[in-house]
């Protein structure tokens, strides 16, 4: 930055008919640096004429422009600030100015030669992003017209581009007409870090000491991937998940004294999921893909120690999913463990604000907080094997906790899901209790079942499944999961026949609760299916003042349906419209007659629609 601060006051004090050119790789801060650094530099230098007057830099985009008097209507939008504060220009700028297509329309009242004086011209051009110019403006013209500013408007410019995008062959020779110097602007990401967190989280000194303090860890992922851009966007958006951290901690003992740990597996997920979005590698479609909570095997760990894996470990880069990308260029070189944070996702890729109430859910779901804030001993033992502390630890000591986790598998203290995980703890490490597969199995469907009146429904467990290789690749652990799947689904049937009759209470006690739940909390969720059709009849036979407004409510859904939903709630609506079109003949005609028909046409077209999503 020094060298291209030190070349720019040179050419400003130099008598020169050409241009400065700094390029360098979209996002490492070229407009950044010229905004925040250079230009404060360029106002401390005096131009060659008169010791008093300083140099005014302005910068002016080129992105998108299409034609000369684009760029000028641009160059007098950043002049006109200056203008109107009284600043005195030279008598040629102010002839530049004043030949700029209906320069009226921008500055209604432009200073006479005689309020401007005879300063000499101190203004300096920067105009960047070159090669984000209209394809349809050719880029000899536009060099010529920079050019004309240099020779014959003696104006001092500094164009900012990345050369290696522009794709017109005949721009190196052009530019040998317009170019004096050609500087690349390289970066030391370590600086530019210290600059960013001092200048963009001022006031936060605890934030800024936690960056520093992992500093090194943060900038190791720009070593090479050189983008200030996306730097700055991790801080900005991590700033936010670090705050709301520090306040879950103040509530929950054993996040408070794990929240370093906690700090950096959730640095680590937003470095992971920015970067891979910045580049165009993870879209709001990847969610369901990078959604695995569940990690079957500690195989991350283990690559950690055997750098060189096996030629049938190795996996060709093209070959990788999203998931396994991630993995391997993020976690298997700091030795964590990937869990999936879907409040940081949904913040990082912009489906949503940052939802805390859903980061404390994630956070307790990582740690197996309970509900009152703490730690059921089976899962203080659980997240001590789950840790990366267990290759500090002796083999006995490993194999004593495997025991003890085992007792608490006999007594079914664990989660649905956390079966799979045991599965694979005990294998781990070449088996070190020497416990045959089948018997283990044996004994976790055992626990299973003893726990079965404690589990609560899943929604995730499926697809979480679905994506496990280890699942598809091992019988026991199939067994094991295709187990938990049964459970899974009957404890589903069971929430949904309660919250089915909740929902009816809801609906005679507070109909706008009803149209709130129904629109949001099962809307993806077909809590038809376990209501019965004459119930809503009723309600809607009983109620002449709401019959309008339950209307709206199914008219919604009809209209922002999920897929598979209305499949799901076929029998319901068919129920329901039988009664509606029975009480719609008997009337024949008046206006209760309309609302009934007019509900029957609605679900008739629930029904029709229903019936070819079965027939696809």
């Amino acid at each position: 930055m020094q060298k291209i601060i030190d070349i720019v006051k040179d050419y400003l004090t130099r008598e020169t008919n050409n241009a400065l050119l700094i390029t360098g790789e979209w996002g490492v801060g070229k407009t950044y640096f010229f905004n925040n650094i250079l230009s404060k530099e360029i106002e401390k230098v005096s131009t060659k004429e008169n010791e008093s007057v300083k140099y005014k830099p302005i910068r002016v985009s080129l992105s998108g422009v299409t034609s000369i008097d684009d760029i000028e209507r641009r160059i007098v939008e950043e002049l006109y600030p200056s203008l109107n504060k009284g600043l005195k220009w030279g008598k040629g700028i102010l002839k530049f100015v004043l030949s700029v297509p209906k320069i009226k329309e921008y500055i209604p009242e432009i200073p006479n030669s005689d309020v401007i004086g005879s300063e000499t011209d101190n203004l300096v051009i920067c105009f960047d992003d070159l090669e984000r110019r209209s394809k349809t403006f050719p880029i000899d013209s536009l060099i010529g017209y920079i050019n004309n500013l240099t020779e014959n408007n003696n104006l001092k410019t500094i164009i900012i581009a990345n050369t290696n995008k522009i794709e017109d062959e005949s721009f190196d020779e052009i530019k040998e007409k317009l170019i004096g110097r050609e500087i690349e602007y390289k970066i030391n990401i370590e600086e530019v870090f210290d600059t960013l967190i001092q200048s963009e989280f001022q006031g936060f000194r605890q934030f800024i000491d936690f960056c520093s303090k992992e500093k090194n860890f943060i900038c190791s992922f720009f070593q090479d991937y050189k983008n200030i851009r996306t730097l700055k966007f991790i801080l900005t958006r991590y700033h936010d998940i670090y705050s709301q951290i520090e306040k879950i901690a103040h509530s929950i003992q054993y996040i408070q004294s794990n929240k370093e740990v906690l700090l950096k597996d959730t640095l680590l997920f937003t470095i992971a999921i920015a970067i891979e979005h910045k580049k165009g590698k993870i879209t709001r479609n990847s969610k369901e893909e990078v959604d695995n909570k569940i990690r079957i095997t500690r195989k991350n760990l283990e690559k950690y120690f055997n750098k060189q894996p096996s030629s049938k470990q190795e996996i060709k880069e093209e070959d990788k999913t999203i998931l396994e990308t991630i993995k391997s260029k993020y976690y298997n070189e700091n030795n964590f463990s990937y869990f999936f944070y879907e409040s940081i996702f949904d913040y990082i890729i912009g489906l949503n604000v940052l939802d805390e109430d859903l980061l404390d859910k994630d956070i307790k779901e990582k740690y197996k907080i309970s509900k009152d804030n703490t730690i059921p001993e089976s899962y203080k033992l659980y997240n001590q094997i789950d840790s990366d502390e267990v290759f500090s630890m002796s083999n006995d000591t490993y194999k004593q906790l495997l025991k003890e986790m085992l007792s608490y598998v006999d007594k079914g203290e664990y989660g649905l899901e956390d079966y799979l995980f045991v599965y694979s703890f005990v294998l781990d490490f070449n088996n070190p209790l020497k416990i045959k597969e089948k018997t283990l199995k044996k004994r976790i469907i055992k626990g299973i079942k003893k726990g079965k009146d404690k589990f609560a429904y899943t929604p995730k467990l499926q697809r979480i499944i679905l994506h496990s290789k280890e699942v598809n690749e091992d019988e026991n652990l199939k067994e094991i999961a295709d187990l938990c799947l049964t459970i899974n689904g009957e404890k589903e049937l069971e929430k949904n026949k309660k919250d089915g009759a909740n929902l009816i209470n809801i609906l005679k006690n507070d109909f706008a609760h009803f149209e709130h739940q129904v629109k949001h909390k099962y809307n993806n969720i077909p809590i038809f299916a376990y209501i019965n059709g004459k119930t809503i009849f009723k309600f809607y036979n009983d109620n002449r003042d709401l019959r309008i407004r339950l209307f709206e409510v199914f008219n919604h859904r009809y209209i922002y349906y999920e897929e598979g939903v209305l499949q799901k709630e076929k029998d319901f609506y068919t129920k329901l419209q039988q009664s509606i079109e029975k009480k719609a003949n008997q009337l024949k005609l008046g206006p209760e007659w309309y609302s009934y028909t007019t509900f029957n046409e609605l679900l008739e077209k629930i029904i029709d629609t229903s019936n070819k999503k079965t027939s696809n």
